[in-house]
């Protein structure tokens, strides 16, 4: 019984120190992924929208292309449209993201959804501006 106590007072503590390392080294780097302390820090275009965020992150990559370039890839974003250019098998229900732009995608008007869910109720709303230029 002894043993047994032991055994499971030493599997609970190293749950903690396992617990405890990804809240301080895992989790800050998955929340800031790719993104810069400067560009972290700083206010970006929408933050307004939501006053008391449920979820806050901060991801960045680069990409060597000009803004109008890359627009119609976003504008398509999501469930049931372009899909997510990420692991299809994760994030887009197993299907395989657009290789291409689709232009019955590109009509994104301010208030629209991007559907983060099957059901196309949970998702990221459109921009007052959706001003290619920016």
């Amino acid at each position: 019984m002894a043993a047994i106590l032991e055994t499971a007072s030493l599997a609970v503590g190293l749950g903690a120190v396992v617990g405890v390392a990804y809240l301080r080294v895992v989790r800050p780097r998955q929340l800031r992924w790719g993104a810069t302390d400067e560009e972290a820090a700083r206010a970006l275009p929408g933050d307004e929208l939501a006053a008391a965020p449920t979820f806050d992150a901060t991801r960045a990559i680069t990409i060597e292309a000009r803004p109008e370039d890359i627009w119609p890839w976003l504008v398509q974003v999501g469930v049931s449209r372009a899909g997510w250019y990420s692991y299809d098998h994760l994030d887009n229900l197993g299907r395989p993201s657009a290789r291409r732009i689709i232009p019955e995608l590109q009509g994104l008007k301010p208030g629209d959804v991007l559907p983060m869910s099957p059901d196309g109720k949970q998702g990221c709303g459109s921009t007052p501006s959706t001003d290619r230029a920016r």
